[in-house]
């Protein structure tokens, strides 16, 4: 069931250079790299065999199914026309959930970012709680109200900050070439880690990637989705494997990996090189532009799984509420208020009771985990399309192998964990309660409403 076009529906804002810069900017978050660039050269290894063992089959996947099922939706709709409606509400409540935890992630980053905008003074603010939460109840205020005002004024926040992420790849990469250039690198050992740690990379990596997809939850306001949708995934595709191998690589060269941060390592390697190279002017600047992107990002994420509600809503597996749209603008204001809330929530508690560190893994793995399952539904409704050939049925099997194997590694805790009890505590506290609350809420919606009908 789609959105209703036509006076106070959705209107179709996005052409293909909105739908690059948007996949550019939910796909290349460098803030993803540092908590996985402790193996040496094998990190960039690990980064290719994550985009050849999952974007490729996620990328064939969502061409595939967008195709059968087009429409607002996404993933919740692939997966309620496959399985019925509570699978497809559980694969679209994971979709969604995950952004109100990856949301929290991206603000808590733009603000590690920009203590780096103010000079070693601001620095120890890093691990202020105040600070950190100050600056992300404001960007997520910031966000909310512009995508209220509808895609043709959000889309802008995606835009500005699918290029200020490109920008900041390059300027990364600038640097760590100017570094090589000065004889100054970093010795980076050929590999490092054990087999254990980098399967839980692996699992990051994967998730990394993720994002190829969302253009399909805002179907309905794409101006050509048949034609553009294609050409999108595949130019961000290779802009994202390029990104995540430029940025891999000049952390290596510029901080050793046991003194990187897994918040502020990006910024860190940055700093350092930046010293080594004759270049510390380029920090300030470096951070600004970062944070634009980290900020554009979290704009993205925010504004496209709130689709899904929205969706749910109008088909009465979640409350009707969800369904409502703004009488002038024609976003779907309600949902986009209920993501607002819980994200600020989530955001609070998430910092409470831990360094901010601690609290970020935990963000992280926790939203890896649940955005993971829903491509097991995906990557299972390929395998049940009869008619597709046999590289296609292949690719969906990797991928499908790949995302169960990513679930089950980043369950395990990283360096910067404090208390391993604590994590795990965390971790399943927060999957099993996003997939129980989603299952009561589906519960408890009018049998007929919530039928279990395939479309």
């Amino acid at each position: 069931m789609s959105a209703p076009d036509g006076v106070g529906g959705p209107r179709r804002s996005l052409g293909l250079t909105d739908l690059v810069l948007l996949g550019t900017v939910a796909i290349v978050n460098v803030n993803v790299v540092p908590p996985v660039s402790g193996f040496g050269r094998a990190t960039l290894g690990l980064w290719l065999l994550a985009w050849l063992a999952f974007f490729v089959p996620e990328a064939i996947a969502v061409l595939v199914l967008s195709r059968r099922y087009p429409g607002e939706g996404g993933v919740y709709r692939w997966c309620r026309a496959h399985f019925g409606a509570r699978h497809g509400f559980i694969a679209g409540w994971c979709y969604w959930t995950n952004s109100l935890l990856y949301v929290p992630v991206l603000l808590v980053y733009v603000a590690g970012v920009l203590t780096y905008a103010g000079g070693p003074a601001m620095r120890a603010l890093i691990d202020s709680r105040v600070f950190i939460g100050g600056v992300s109840m404001t960007w997520l205020a910031c966000i909310t109200v512009a995508n209220i005002r509808g895609l043709s004024v959000g889309k802008w926040l995606n835009n500005i900050g699918g290029i200020g992420g490109l920008a900041t790849v390059l300027v990364v990469a600038a640097v760590a070439a100017e570094a090589r250039r000065r004889g100054v690198a970093v010795e980076v050992p050929t590999a490092a880690g054990t087999p254990t740690d980098m399967l839980g990379a692996l699992g990051v990596m994967c998730f990394a990637f993720i994002g190829i997809e969302l253009a399909s939850t805002m179907a309905d306001e794409i101006r050509h989705p048949a034609r553009d949708v294609p050409r999108a995934v595949a130019l961000t595709g290779l802009t994202a494997l390029v990104a995540y191998l430029l940025v891999a690589d000049a952390l290596l060269v510029m901080v050793p990996s046991g003194e990187m941060g897994s918040l502020q390592g990006v910024m860190q390697a940055i700093e350092q090189g930046a010293t080594l190279a004759g270049l510390p002017w380029v920090v300030a600047p470096v951070a600004v532009l970062m944070a634009i992107a980290v900020a554009g990002s979290a704009s993205a994420w925010f504004a496209g799984p709130a689709r899904i509600p929205f969706v749910a809503g109008l088909d009465h597996a979640l409350p009707e509420v969800l369904g409502r749209q703004h009488p002038r603008w024609g976003s779907p204001y309600v949902a986009l208020l209920v993501c607002a809330v819980v994200s600020a929530v989530l955001t609070v508690i998430s910092l409470a009771g831990s360094t901010v560190a601690e609290a970020y893994q935990v963000l992280l793995r926790a939203a890896v985990v649940i955005n993971l399952v829903p491509f097991v539904y995906v990557f299972l409704a390929v395998l049940q399309l009869r008619d597709l050939s046999a590289p296609v049925r292949v690719s969906a099997a990797v991928g499908l192998v790949v995302t169960v194997c990513g679930i089950a590694a980043v369950f395990l805790p990283t360096g910067d964990v404090g208390n391993v009890v604590v994590f795990e505590l965390k971790m399943l506290g927060g999957v099993g309660g996003m997939l129980g609350l989603g299952l009561w809420l589906f519960h408890r919606q009018p049998a007929g409403h919530a039928s279990e009908d395939r479309h």
